[in-house]
């Protein structure tokens, strides 16, 4: 999966909680969300509409909250992926815990089918 098809991916599957998603899914969606709001970041200094106050500016705050459904949604089924339930995802708001789900997001898929469907990449 190449980061524009993990892009329209998680996109259509903005809603689905349940299902997995492929390490490539996760880390390219990642990749192009960074890279998007950097761009933004960039044309917002370049228009003078950047708060330096609060960190970001009127259409970096727009992006966010475009991408935050659809982000939880594919690190939920990212988890479920490896066979854990998304709800560990609950874990980001402990700050010790956020190396633990970066080391879970970066293994493999754990079986070829388990409780939330079959592996994406045998598909």
């Amino acid at each position: 999966m190449n980061m524009k098809q993990s892009f329209i991916s998680v996109f259509s599957n903005w809603n689905n909680f349940s299902g997995r998603a492929c390490r490539s899914e996760y880390w390219y969606f990642l990749l192009s969300v960074f890279l998007i709001a950097f761009i933004l970041t960039i044309f917002e200094v370049l228009l003078g509409i950047y708060n330096t106050e609060i960190g970001y500016g009127p259409l970096t705050l727009i992006f966010q909250i475009i991408v935050i459904i659809p982000s939880i949604s594919l690190t939920s089924r990212r988890l479920q992926d490896r066979g854990i339930s998304g709800w560990w995802q609950l874990l980001q708001l402990t700050i010790i815990a956020i190396p633990v789900l970066i080391i879970i997001f970066m293994l493999p898929a754990k079986e070829d089918e388990n409780k939330w469907g079959r592996n994406p990449l045998l598909d």
